[in-house]
């Protein structure tokens, strides 16, 4: 498997990362595939590998522009271990590649286990929301 290729991944704890092997799969992401639309249950935590998913958010106008942009640096869904099962952007394949795939409720679990994990996962979610933010400010 190859966690390593992501940066949250690879900075797991040996027993966070033993946690989660079992729930990970490996797929392949296809450019302009839409993993989900705002509104929707996310039903899978992304971990890209070498793939890049736009989240894209729609303004109050009704134009649309992209709020953040995730690469092996991060994950798209993460926050479905918190509880935020639904879908506040649409998330579309930029760049098709390789990702790990893990089912929420496997990570939730694991994540409810490890005060590192969820630390994570919110430090993840801090830095990628005030982007998202000031384009809805702008």
């Amino acid at each position: 498997m190859m966690i390593h290729a992501n940066a949250i991944l690879a900075s797991l704890s040996a027993s966070d990362a033993a946690a989660l092997r079992p729930h990970l799969k490996a797929t392949h992401l296809k450019q302009k595939t839409v993993l989900y639309e705002a509104g929707d249950t996310i039903n899978s935590v992304y971990f890209p590998l070498s793939a890049v998913v736009s989240l894209v958010v729609t303004l109050a106008t009704g134009e649309t522009t992209e709020g953040a942009m995730v690469g092996r640096d991060g994950a798209i869904g993460i926050a479905s271990a918190l509880d935020g099962r639904v879908a506040m952007s649409r998330a579309i394949i930029q760049l098709g590649g390789d990702a790990m795939v893990c089912d929420p409720a496997a990570f939730k679990g694991a994540a409810l286990q490890s005060e590192t994990l969820i630390s994570k996962i919110m430090r993840h979610e801090q830095t990628r929301l005030p982007p998202a933010r000031a384009a809805l400010l702008d």
